[in-house]
């Protein structure tokens, strides 16, 4: 590349290839979802969001959005309510689904910022190797296949937390002096956002306030720590006081606030919970470069760090070595944040659960990990730097070869029953001239296909009347500091937790 050409510059051709790919990959998991599926814990939502209840019910009943255990998301309960009326704008059209639009928009959304955000992060990375970066993560199981209906939660969090890293980037590059309102503003909001989207956001809005610390200097990372800052206190204030109050009004009785707090000797003093959370996260790490197991995961852990282990050109700072010390922060927590969930969550190692959904943020975080190792080892080793845009290339053709077989263990145990009944009940979505009944479905699926003929067309069509929402029955909050989980498991029916 040229001196005199900017390292984050595209040419006409790259500008749509880029984009047109990631929107190909993207449309690849919806067409391996075949329709879409509604998760059990979102069947209970999209019978609650078609109902006939007010918007703001709705929205911010904990009752039937969190089983009254309150987590302070409700930006999540919006986009549920919006994917819902996805839904029944299809069963109106005639071309039912399952889907959850916002889940494929915002991979959208974030597969463009980090495009246009990784070669502003890190010298060497240039347009090409960006886009294929993103595409390692699009081609991903956790991209891929988590467009079901469910809650939007996750998607939410990465997105924001996506706008958070681009304004994070232009605060720490600019001088003290230079005023950057909007910037300081735009952080706050969306540290504000990545909180009220999912409780992961939290841990997202600490991972960034610690990274800039270690990055420095003092005087630039202040104002950025104030902006988190504003971000962190808005969130508590909303999930001690407003939102619980908002609660009230929405249910007629406050919501159990105690199960936002992570008991930290329950979580952490447990020896048990180690093992599943580092071959998860292991696993999340082959995952993304090229499904090649756990040993492959450690490997390519063991070379990011390498490559980051040299001193940065001009650093003299006392850490000497901040890019393999942000490294090592980003695992260590990344690997509590994974020991958290797994003692609150223990059915997320069984077979769909560890490969869709939950882990959307994190992947973002291993694209950002993998950008800034390749960024180091194109400027420090020219001979390495002709192999990584092929070898790159390589990974993502073995993802998307790996696909079909991380599909197939997703409908193997877990998901199988709603995904198994996902074309019926698709089918009887738009069909009111034939009863429900007639359908063979359960009684969460039989719901929602009432509650969604009822918004869609006006009436149920023919038959029993259907039940109008329930909240879900089977979940609920436990004092152990654990969230009791029910679903239905081939190996242990409805007794697993």
């Amino acid at each position: 590349m040229s001196a005199n050409v900017s390292p984050y510059a595209h040419s006409p051709r790259e500008k749509y290839f880029w984009p047109a790919a990631f929107l190909m990959l993207i449309a690849l998991g919806a067409v391996l979802l075949q329709g879409g599926y509604a998760h059990y814990e979102g069947q209970f939502f999209l019978a609650n969001y078609v109902d006939g209840r007010g918007l703001l019910s709705k929205l911010f009943s904990a009752h039937h959005n969190e089983w009254d255990c309150y987590q302070g998301r409700e930006l999540s309960f919006l986009f549920g309510w919006l994917d819902a009326q996805a839904v029944v704008l299809g069963a109106r059209s005639g071309a039912p689904h399952l889907y959850s639009v916002t889940h494929f928009a915002g991979l959208m959304a974030i597969a463009v910022m980090l495009w246009r955000l990784l070669p502003r992060l890190f010298a060497g990375i240039d347009r090409t190797l960006s886009g294929l970066i993103v595409c390692l993560l699009l081609s991903s199981p956790v991209a891929s296949l988590s467009g079901f209906y469910y809650r939007p939660a996750k998607i939410l969090a990465a997105v924001f937390f996506v706008i958070a890293l681009g304004a994070v980037n232009e605060l720490m590059r600019s001088p003290v002096d230079t005023a950057r309102t909007r910037r300081l503003i735009l952080l706050a909001i969306s540290a504000t956002l990545m909180g009220m989207s999912d409780r992961l956001g939290v841990y997202l809005i600490l991972l960034i306030g610690i990274m800039v610390i270690v990055a420095g200097p003092l005087a630039r990372a202040a104002r950025v720590l104030m902006a988190l800052g504003a971000g962190l206190a808005a969130n508590i204030l909303w999930s001690v006081a407003v939102g619980p109050r908002l609660s009230f009004m929405a249910d007629g009785y406050l919501p159990d606030t105690t199960d936002q707090r992570v008991r930290l000797r329950f979580t952490f003093l447990d020896p048990e919970h180690y093992g599943p959370a580092v071959s998860l996260w292991l696993e999340h790490v082959s995952q993304y470069f090229g499904n090649g197991g756990l040993y492959a995961g450690v490997i390519v852990t063991i070379v990011i760090a390498a490559s980051l282990w040299r001193t940065g050109e001009g650093d003299s700072t006392p850490w000497r070595k901040k890019g393999f010390v942000m490294l090592l922060v980003a695992v260590l927590t990344s690997i509590a944040l994974y020991v958290a969930m797994f003692a609150r969550l223990e059915s997320l190692v069984w077979p769909a659960s560890r490969r869709v959904y939950y882990w959307l943020p994190q992947l973002v975080c291993i694209a950002v990990a993998a950008a800034a190792a390749l960024g180091r080892i194109r400027v420090q080793n020219h001979r390495l730097a002709r192999v990584v845009t092929p070898l790159l290339a390589v990974l993502v053709l073995a993802n998307l070869i790996a696909l079909p077989a991380h599909r197939t263990a997703v409908r193997s145990q877990e998901h199988a029953p709603w995904i198994a009944e996902s074309g019926r009940l698709r089918s009887c979505l738009s069909a009111n001239t034939t009863a429900v009944a007639s359908y063979g479905l359960s009684a969460p699926a039989a719901q929602i296909c009432g509650a969604v003929r009822v918004a869609a067309k006006g009436t149920a069509g023919p038959g029993p009347q259907v039940p109008v929402a329930q909240a879900n029955p089977v979940l609920y909050c436990r004092k152990s500091g654990r969230m009791q989980v029910a679903l239905l498991s081939p190996r242990r029916g409805f007794d697993r937790h």
